[in-house]
């Protein structure tokens, strides 16, 4: 789970090396840059909050599992396909939400399975309120 992390943030962080290259290849404007950069976080931030609920009613290992196809298939999509700004805003997209999908709910699938000395200690707070 932890290489299949690291790849994910390499391969998500590579784009915004190769901007300027692909700027220079597809002829973008800044504007469309900006664009290609900026859909991957807004993916995220739309589509993070429905995968984290639906861990509640659904394994959160196959919700994992799911994101992280999506978001091999995009990065391949994204080498291989694109070709231009569409191309391109789509499979940022489909990258955004596949990390989505891959990071929180990764998380809670290793937290359920922690137990003893592998959990984290709760909060000074959190005792407090849970007292």
């Amino acid at each position: 789970m932890c290489a299949a992390q690291a790849c994910a943030q390499i391969g998500a962080f590579a784009v915004a090396a190769l901007l300027p290259t692909l700027i220079t290849a597809w002829s973008l404007s800044n504007t469309e840059a900006g664009w290609i950069s900026g859909i991957y976080y807004a993916a995220y931030t739309l589509v993070g909050p429905a995968l984290s609920s639906l861990t509640d009613r659904v394994d959160p290992k196959r919700v994992y599992l799911g994101s992280v196809a999506l978001t091999a298939l995009a990065f391949a999509g994204f080498a291989w396909v694109a070709s231009g700004f569409w191309s391109a805003l789509a499979f940022r997209a489909l990258m955004g939400a596949g990390w989505a999908g891959s990071y929180m709910p990764g998380l809670k699938a290793l937290s359920d399975v922690a137990e003893g000395p592998q959990q984290s200690e709760p909060s000074p707070r959190t005792r407090r309120r849970s007292a």
